[in-house]
């Protein structure tokens, strides 16, 4: 496989991990002011609803064991693990009904070629399911599984729209990341011996650290605009391989050498996270502008009913991986 699809799926993966997390981070967040109108929109029907509950059920429980359901959780209204599920899982499918909502009006739907694949992941998932777990999913049909994926696609797709027009592109400057190496001392009159000595030709200057220094953390990483004190000024003041002046601190004098004035692999990792975090933002703030508009609220009976120590033999746990592997890398 070439490098470029490799990048590709990456791409996609990572995508599709942020529009998920987006997604459950809605459900973890309530607690919004509500000021509109609840919506007479009927919810996932019992087999549509347990597709989901079922498969993260299993996948949970084949890690933790079934025991898990019954742990307590505290500073939840929940009283137990198992409650808690229920309920985010519950909220997690009021919000795709909510971006579903949302694409109505937008006139956002799936194409023909993505309901090809969509059908494909639908048709390998409902026919890899044993007798226990489509009994334990509501005994659904091939048609629940392919609406609960068209729900789930258009949900990202909305999703997507709302960060496309959003302006995430940082400099290399404002998500730089630094390495230095420090010698910390209390002494002035030792501060500037010890400048003398490891700005001799040939001079080690980890050594000089390792002997003199104050603080056991020699090395130090600096992200650009996190601190803006002096040692930060003087840091990013460096070249590789400088060595700078005494200055004090906090009652402290510092040395600091130079490891890397731009630390390529720490860059790139922060500046994909700062922009993760920029998408995250906006998105939640948009999505929240509607939702309070727009309150979906399923009061369906079966939620109340749903046991999570039902059908013990039911294992499938892979919804949204199939959904992954087989229309969010198609795409």
């Amino acid at each position: 496989m070439s490098m470029a699809i490799l990048d590709k799926k990456k791409r996609i993966r990572r995508f599709f991990c942020l529009i998920l997390s987006l997604l459950f981070l809605l459900s973890s967040c309530k607690g919004i002011a509500i000021s509109g109108k609840t919506e007479n929109i009927p919810g996932y029907t019992e087999a549509q609803a347990m597709i989901v509950v079922g498969s993260e059920r299993n996948r949970i429980q084949n890690v933790m064991g079934k025991e898990v359901w019954d742990l307590p959780v505290a500073g939840q209204v929940e009283k137990t693990y198992g409650e808690y599920f229920l309920a985010k899982t519950k909220e997690f499918l009021q919000d795709i009904r909510t971006l579903n909502l949302m694409a109505e009006e937008k006139g956002i739907i799936a194409n023909g070629t993505e309901m090809e694949s969509i059908r494909a992941a639908a048709n390998a998932f409902y026919q890899s399911l044993s007798e226990e777990d489509k009994a334990f999913f509501g005994n659904c049909s091939l048609k629940d599984v392919v609406d609960m994926y068209v729900a789930y696609f258009v949900a990202e797709k909305t999703a997507k729209s709302l960060l496309a027009n959003v302006d995430t592109e940082l400099s290399a400057a404002e998500a730089k990341v630094i390495s230095v190496e420090q010698i910390v001392v209390q002494d002035e009159a030792l501060a500037k011996e010890l400048e003398e000595k490891v700005k001799l030709a040939g001079a080690n200057f980890s050594y000089y650290a390792r002997q003199y220094s104050e603080d056991p953390e020699l090395q130090k990483n600096l992200a650009y605009g996190e601190r803006e004190d002096e040692y930060a000024k003087v840091a990013f003041s460096l070249e590789d391989n400088e060595i700078s002046s005494v200055f004090s601190q906090d009652g402290k004098y510092y040395i600091l050498k130079c490891l890397s004035s731009y630390d390529e692999e720490a860059t790139k990792e922060r500046k994909e996270r700062l922009e993760t975090a920029i998408r995250s933002l906006h998105f939640q703030e948009s999505y929240e502008a509607y939702q309070k508009e727009h309150i979906v609220r399923f009061r369906e009976p079966f939620w109340k009913e749903i046991d999570l120590h039902s059908h013990e033999g039911s294992t499938a746990d892979y919804f949204f991986s199939y959904y992954q592997e087989k229309v969010a890398e198609a795409k």
